[in-house]
């Protein structure tokens, strides 16, 4: 019996069990499914899948429709003679006409409550800013902000994108029913400040001048410090950074290049690795100050990490162009035909700069830097696709085994964390290549904004000091 592969894309309601629901749905129906992807969208609580299900030559519009008819699914998009064909779920007759399109707006935030802490959390990637609110260790409101190409672009800076971000986020907390005299502290992800150790700081004039440098400033987690520091001042309340991606506890061995002059920098996803790693030792029963773990964040740029007793002794610089090549960065590159490149006459430094840091990896070779558009070109037959993504999970191996050596052999786990981790293939061909070094864990996504709460909450409730930024 002929068999085929399609590709559909829905929208669903996030809410324990969606998942079980929808995948059980598709494999009664007699289809496999080949690629799996789930991505938060802009509106909270609700989801996106991007599914490659194959299976004999039935109708799927048939099993669409009656994957329609669960409470859990919003939409579904799939192509129906050569076109994109979106089918809404229908309402019954014993639900209101306006349920779903509920779903679809932001949810208005509870009363606080007496003795709780409300802590607003806000972290700046490039094309997106992400804001919540907790009440104590609950999330009560939570949004990603999208920035299209037709916003940023209209901004010649990362700093100058401050007013613009910050008008989004608080048009957000508008919406949401969240008023600034309830919120009593805000937090945002630190950018690159000066070398510092893992800790909750305050921020104060020295940080925000710091960031105003032509170094902090091409990274967009400056600003999450900046709008902080802003919206606190606003409601006269106390702003925070919590592990900054400068955090330095690298062993001095870990330091040399090589190269006097040049040394080693510890710029990496410290507020991720650090909360996941925390996470793992929790799993594992063990404090995570008694670990020794190798933590990978696989993102936009990747991170390979080695965590030793509660202290990160060495991890790469992907900022700097270390470590295995991303969806849009080149990681290590052989250093002589780099200046040979570098003096051609052919590029200005800020071109290079882009080349290593905005304009390598993944894009470079396959233009896209998103993973789910490498995916579909390898199940469409593109074999240097495959061989790109393969290689990249390679080189992330490499990585992990580097930091395994780092940590003299003994390592409890080793866990996969970020947005490339959703990707079982790109999970699973690392996997294949460190499993026998330590047990492998993936945690996909980001407990960033958790991180930051946690950070601050700890502060505010007295169970630690925050740090004076110097």
């Amino acid at each position: 019996m002929e068999r085929k592969i399609e590709y559909v894309e829905m929208t669903v309601i996030n809410r324990p069990g969606v998942l079980g629901r929808v995948v059980g749905h598709i494999r009664r129906e007699g289809w496999n499914i080949n690629r799996l992807f789930v991505d938060e969208t802009e509106k909270p609580g609700v989801s996106q899948m991007e599914i490659d299900i194959e299976g004999a030559n039935t109708k799927l519009a048939q099993v669409m429709e009656r994957l329609l008819n669960l409470d859990c699914v919003i939409s579904i998009t799939m192509t129906q003679n050569g076109e994109k064909v979106t089918r809404q779920r229908r309402n019954n007759e014993n639900e209101p006409a306006d349920k779903i399109s509920e779903i679809m707006n932001i949810p208005q935030a509870p009363p606080k409550e007496n003795g709780v802490f409300r802590i607003l959390t806000i972290n700046p990637g490039s094309t997106s800013t992400k804001c919540a609110v907790y009440d104590d260790e609950t999330v009560i409101f939570s949004q990603v902000i999208r920035h299209g190409e037709s916003e940023l672009p209209r901004h010649i800076s990362v700093l100058e994108q401050k007013n613009f971000r910050k008008n989004r986020i608080l048009e957000c907390l508008k919406e949401a029913g969240v008023e600034g005299r309830t919120i009593d502290a805000v937090a945002g992800r630190g950018g690159l400040l000066k070398p510092i150790e893992s800790g909750t700081y305050l921020i104060n004039r020295q940080m925000l001048e710091d960031l105003q440098s032509a170094t902090a400033a091409i990274h967009a987690s400056a600003l999450g410090a900046v709008i902080a520091a802003e919206i606190g001042a606003d409601y006269s309340i106390p702003a925070y950074v919590v592990d900054p991606i400068v955090v330095d506890e690298m062993d001095r061995n870990a330091k040399l290049t090589g190269m006097p002059g040049i040394e080693r920098s510890s710029v990496f996803h410290a507020l991720n690795q650090k909360a996941v790693a925390r996470r793992l030792a929790g799993k594992i029963g063990k404090p995570y100050d008694n670990a020794r773990l190798v933590v990978a964040h696989l993102g936009g740029g990747i991170t390979v990490g080695a965590h030793r007793y509660g202290r990160v002794i060495d991890v790469n610089d992907a900022l700097s162009g270390e470590g295995a090549f991303t969806p849009e960065r080149t990681g290590g590159i052989p250093a002589v035909p780099l200046i040979k490149m570098c003096y051609s006459g052919e590029y200005t430094e800020s071109e290079m700069t882009g080349k290593i840091i905005k304009n390598g990896g993944m894009l470079a070779y396959l233009g896209t830097n998103d993973l789910r558009a490498v995916q579909k070109m390898i199940n469409d037959g593109d074999e240097f696709a495959a061989l790109v993504l393969d290689s990249m999970a390679y080189q992330v191996a490499k990585e992990i085994g580097a930091m395994t050596a780092v940590l003299e052999g003994t390592v409890d786990a080793i866990v996969l964390t970020g947005g490339l981790a959703y990707s079982s293939r790109f999970t699973g061909a690392i996997k294949q290549r460190v499993d026998k070094l330590a047990p492998v864990h993936v945690f996909p996504g980001e407990d960033e904004m958790s991180a930051l709460m946690s950070g601050v909450l700890r502060v505010l409730r007295g169970q630690e000091l925050a740090v004076k930024y110097e």
